[in-house]
């Protein structure tokens, strides 16, 4: 007996099963591969493109008051962006000024002990050899102990997106860069203001990307919500973990208002580190969804300085900021020339000393509020301040002014926004031109 193989007959109900899952599931598949290809475009790229411009650069970052004493928080430190950071960064002090360095070095000292490994060891000499020089540690390396009880160690500020909300500005001030950095700094503007070919041709391209990246998200959204409620629930899962991959990617989304004014100077209006809004001019060097970058700014900052006659009291003036890491020490701004006592009034005379103009915010004489006939002080610039009555050899004199301090910052998109142009276009000119010529 010839025993005939057996086929197992399938279903002509199966087949159109299998044909419509993988209908559902083409449409899945291709943004699947598309949503890759993006990915890897953005991890290449995906540092914001404003922040990471002052990648390597010490900077003064303006943050919201964090212990509430009313003051806003200033660090100063070396600007580090990681990849996929999102727009936040880390911001790592100089070691002179690293937050109780005893307690970090007594941790080291413990680590060794502990580990027997001799790189604890070897970095605690070697910051302990930094650290000594600038004074502030008056004990022999060997006395340091760990003491768990201590204030813990700070050597860096970390900012997270979600803490972006919380800054007021990432400043780098012109007066403190160094020679190379300058160097940078101005071919980097030369970039700026006369872009070559392959600078449009690369700035073409990131917008293009960015511009993809948009509408992929959005296509995605209108897709993934209709496959969402015919797919399997693993593939259901996987759509929307795709959806989020690119949507969380950080590309710079184009924006034609501002993109006509890169090089350009542009006219901001921001909420300042005490909480006002003012307006600053600068050049718009690049923008993103997350900062706008502004070089050649006057950037403000409120000081106070107290006189005791001529003299000018110790620690002044001071800045109305907590700062960890560095001050803005940059000695006297303002020198009361002469005190000039006569039988119904008394003048003061105050002189400019500052590189930049001087803006007297308040003049105060034994308590007393005085009226500054020429508030706004240019270098060298002298005023005679008149005051009722004899106020005596030696009176308290507080003055509050305001410097400007050539800066590029970078402000977050929620605190800034470009108001409009500080100069005409040139096609404006030259159609004005034409119109004269006529």
């Amino acid at each position: 007996m010839i025993l005939k193989p057996m086929l197992y007959q399938v279903p002509d109900e199966a087949y159109k099963m299998l044909y419509d899952y993988l209908n559902i599931l083409a449409p899945f598949i291709i943004l699947i591969i598309i949503s890759v290809l993006i990915g890897l475009i953005i991890d290449r790229i995906s540092r914001d493109r404003v922040i990471k411009l002052f990648n390597g650069y010490w900077v003064v970052l303006f943050y919201e008051d964090i212990d509430k004493n009313g003051l806003k928080e200033a660090y100063f430190g070396k600007i580090n962006i990681p990849p996929r950071s999102g727009g936040g960064f880390e911001l790592e002090y100089a070691l002179k000024t690293i937050v109780n360095p005893v307690k970090l070095l007594g941790y080291l000292k413990r680590m060794y002990e502990d580990t027997g490994n001799e790189k604890y060891i070897k970095k605690a000499r070697e910051l302990y050899n930094h650290i000594i020089k600038s004074r502030r540690i008056n004990i022999g390396f060997e006395e340091i102990k760990y003491d768990p009880f201590t204030e813990p160690s700070e050597a860096s500020r970390k900012v997270y997106k979600d803490n972006i909300k919380d800054v007021y500005a990432i400043v780098r001030f012109v007066d403190i860069m160094s020679k190379e950095e300058l160097e940078r700094r101005m071919e980097e503007l030369n970039k700026t203001f006369y872009p070559g070919t392959l600078y449009r041709i690369k700035r073409s391209i990131t917008n293009f990307l960015g511009l993809a990246k948009d509408r992929l998200t959005e296509a995605f959204g209108a897709v993934s919500s209709k496959l969402s409620k015919v797919a399997p629930i693993p593939v259901e899962k996987e759509i929307k973990k795709t959806s989020e991959t690119i949507v969380t990617g950080k590309l710079g989304s184009y924006e034609a208002l501002l993109e006509n004014s890169i090089g350009k100077l542009v006219l901001v209006k921001v909420k300042d580190i005490d909480g006002l809004e003012r307006f600053y001019q600068g050049i718009l060097r690049e923008y993103s969804p997350n900062y706008i970058a502004v070089y050649n700014v006057d950037f403000r900052i409120e000081e106070e300085a107290v006189y005791i006659g001529r003299r000018l009291l110790d620690n002044y003036p001071i800045e109305k900021l907590d700062y960890h890491g560095w001050a803005l020490r940059e000695g006297k701004h303002l020198d009361i020339i002469s005190i000039e006592n006569k039988t119904d009034k008394s003048i003061i005379k105050v002189k400019n000393l500052y590189n930049n103009n001087i803006y007297i915010d308040k003049f105060i004489v034994n308590n007393q509020e005085v009226k500054v006939p020429d508030q706004n002080l240019e270098p060298d610039e002298t005023v005679e301040i008149i005051v009722e009555g004899d106020i005596g050899e030696n009176p308290e004199i507080k003055v509050q002014y305001t410097i400007a301090k050539k800066s590029d910052i970078i402000w977050p998109t929620s605190k800034v926004r470009v108001i409009g142009s500080g100069e005409p276009s040139e096609r404006f000119i030259e159609s004005i031109l034409k119109k004269i010529m006529k």
